[in-house]
């Protein structure tokens, strides 16, 4: 997972036009929530606007005043409702002792060889929620799809995940080959004919 650094100034202000007046010179409030700890901060729009366009997982260093140094992830995003401007994140502490949980995307490697066959492949899952520790936090899950067939299902029992816990039941399906209706048509039709 990657590892960002951000430069974060204390936030002092409270008043909702001054939070404006910042957020159109180019800040972002921020909060970082952990063990004890509360603190309000700006961050650099422009820096975070580019981080987060690709909607990628990242562990965050948060250097504060150039000073205080705390290690996070983020957890919130609130947007405006019209222009979709970042009004404000949320970012918790990570503790090197104490298990995370959050959603990552999964990434389907090949193609399956059912759909060679004429099947189409189908979508159950599109992301995971798992739960690591901070030193085994992934950004993504892959799953190698090459061997699905028509009517084969790739379940989370067939994850080989080490050090990261799957919190989806075991027979939850993550994805399926399954044969095009027109195909099954033709098929019924065959047999009527016989």
């Amino acid at each position: 997972m990657k590892l960002i650094l951000l430069k974060a100034e204390q936030r002092v202000i409270v008043n909702k036009k001054q939070l404006n007046s910042f957020r159109e010179y180019g800040y972002i409030p921020c909060t970082v929530y952990g063990k004890n700890k509360h603190l309000n901060l700006w961050l650099d729009s422009y820096f975070m606007d580019k981080i987060l366009q690709h909607q990628t997982i990242h562990k965050f260093i948060i250097y504060i005043n150039n000073d205080i140094q705390i290690t996070t992830m983020l957890k919130e995003i609130q947007y405006h409702p019209i222009n979709d401007q970042i009004l404000h994140l949320d970012f918790c502490e990570l503790n090197k002792n104490k298990y995370i949980t959050y959603e990552v995307p999964i990434q389907h490697k090949g193609k399956p060889k059912g759909v060679y066959k004429g099947g189409e492949y189908i979508y159950k899952l599109r992301r995971l929620k798992i739960k690591a520790l901070p030193k085994h936090m992934v950004d993504h899950i892959d799953i190698n799809i090459d061997h699905l067939d028509i009517g084969d299902h790739f379940y989370v029992k067939h994850l080989k995940t080490k050090q990261i816990v799957i919190l989806h039941d075991s027979q939850t399906v993550i994805s399926s080959v399954k044969a095009l209706k027109t195909e099954c048509n033709d098929k019924s039709k065959k047999n009527d004919i016989k």
